[in-house]
């Protein structure tokens, strides 16, 4: 089988007749429906059910087209790693990190990527865990940099653990609960301020802050920009959630403190950086990953 061969599979599916993807791939009908025709000669089976309207896959074009994508996207990665090399550049890399992680990681990171490879291209977006995962599971992303239990079970995907950070609650100094010893029951009752959380971290506060059945906690204010929380936390008397390495600078000032609450465990979150396990990492993200590592 050859790519060109692969490359009209994929055509024919997204187009769904022979006429828009010959046009397509720049062949004429007859020529595709060739191409098409020795690719089911290779496989020894019919890939595709043939009507009037167009063509739908057998379950056997369905697997072959699955790895005919694979091999595809890996050949042009080949293809633009070995541009690179040739060019002495590095590329570009796109990643993404979920609210806490871009609190904490995305602005060190940033300043020793373009310190030490400025020529790379970087595209860094910070959004839900759940809209991340999807754009890695559809190659929009090289890899996420998130809390591990965030991270869903039905991708397929390598993971390397960085360190586990505390997280805690967070108030103005002139905030009422601040100054002495608060009560789980004065936190239940607290306006509490993080960025979204899902279902499982959600059940852990209700666990920690041993909420009663039927009782729920919910934030009365969520964001994914994590930076307005802070700042809104500084200003006003809402309850902040968040890891201590993502407040250094409002810690160090005095905007912000931590409260101390009784009977509250010390609860640690664990980041990873997380990537396609079918996918060949370019020379970029490779780096890139290296310097969250470094950073952690």
């Amino acid at each position: 089988m050859n790519l060109k061969r692969l490359e009209h599979l994929v055509a024919l599916v997204e187009e769904g007749t022979f006429a828009a993807a010959a046009r397509r791939v720049n062949r004429t009908q007859p020529a595709l429906t060739r191409s098409i025709q020795t690719l089911e000669d290779e496989a020894g089976l019919p890939l595709f059910d043939r009507a009037a309207r167009g063509v739908t896959l057998t379950s056997t074009g369905q697997m072959v087209l699955e790895r005919a994508r694979r091999i595809l996207f890996e050949a042009s990665c080949l293809e633009r790693d070995l541009q690179l090399v040739q060019q002495n550049e590095m590329g570009s890399v796109r990643f993404g990190l979920g609210p806490f992680a871009g609190a904490m990681f995305l602005s060190p990171v940033l300043r020793v990527m373009q310190r030490d490879w400025p020529k790379l291209r970087v595209s860094a977006e910070v959004n839900s865990g759940e809209a991340l995962f999807a754009a890695l599971q559809a190659e929009q992303l090289d890899f996420v940099v998130a809390a591990e239990r965030t991270m869903p079970l039905t991708v397929e995907m390598e993971v390397r653990s960085l360190k586990p950070d505390p997280i805690a609650l967070f108030v103005r100094p002139t905030h009422p609960l601040c100054g002495s010893p608060v009560s789980l029951a004065q936190i239940r009752d607290a306006r509490l301020a993080t960025v979204p959380l899902p279902s499982t971290a959600h059940e852990l506060w209700r666990t920690l802050l041993r909420c009663r059945p039927g009782e729920d906690v919910l934030p009365r204010v969520e964001s994914n920009d994590f930076r307005v929380l802070a700042e809104l936390a500084s200003h006003d008397d809402v309850v902040l959630i968040a890891p201590n390495r993502a407040l250094t600078r409002e810690l160090e000032s005095g905007e912000l403190v931590q409260l101390r609450v009784d009977d509250l465990r010390e609860l640690r979150v664990q980041y990873s950086i997380a990537y396609l396990a079918h996918r060949t990492l370019s020379p970029a993200a490779e780096r890139a990953i290296a310097t969250f590592e470094t950073v952690d």
